[in-house]
């Protein structure tokens, strides 16, 4: 079981037993019609917590797909460059760029690494990284490479 799914699990049970705990109390202290509109209430704000801790665990969850989604790159063939440009999660100390075998890999935040296949034989000039968006001149020093899937 995950960490985030144990934990969703025991703030659910807490939950429940604060609100069987506090119902008690209220309908033995306060009896009566009083005694059950606060009895409603409570059952109310449980279940807005609940929810609330729900939707809170699933945006955590769903981050790193959303990341993946959304991705883009393109790469600009200049006369003897190639400009690569993408957006890349940070922050901006955690995105790193190196050449591998024909591929420019690419890391950001979150285990973020993507590979992408260069068309040619290139060198890493110099890179920038401003708002979320990566940029990478490549000088262009031998011919084309073989096109290979990753």
């Amino acid at each position: 079981m995950k960490r985030e799914e144990y934990l969703k699990n025991l703030m659910s049970m807490v939950s429940v037993a604060m609100a069987a705990i506090l119902l008690i109390f209220i309908f033995r202290v306060r009896g009566g019609l009083i005694g059950v509109v606060v009895g409603f209430a409570t059952i109310a704000a449980l279940i807005y917590w609940l929810r609330e801790i729900k939707r809170l665990f699933g945006e955590e969850e769903g981050s790193s797909i959303q990341e993946d989604v959304d991705w883009f790159y393109d790469i600009i063939d200049q006369d003897e460059n190639l400009m690569f440009v993408a957006r890349v999660p940070g922050p901006a100390g955690k995105v790193k760029v190196k050449l591998v075998n024909g591929s420019l890999e690419v890391r950001g935040g979150g285990n973020f690494i993507k590979k992408i296949r260069i068309p040619q034989i290139v060198k890493i000039q110099n890179t920038s990284y401003v708002n979320g968006v990566l940029r990478v001149n490549l000088q262009k020093v031998g011919k084309k490479a073989e096109r290979k899937p990753l």
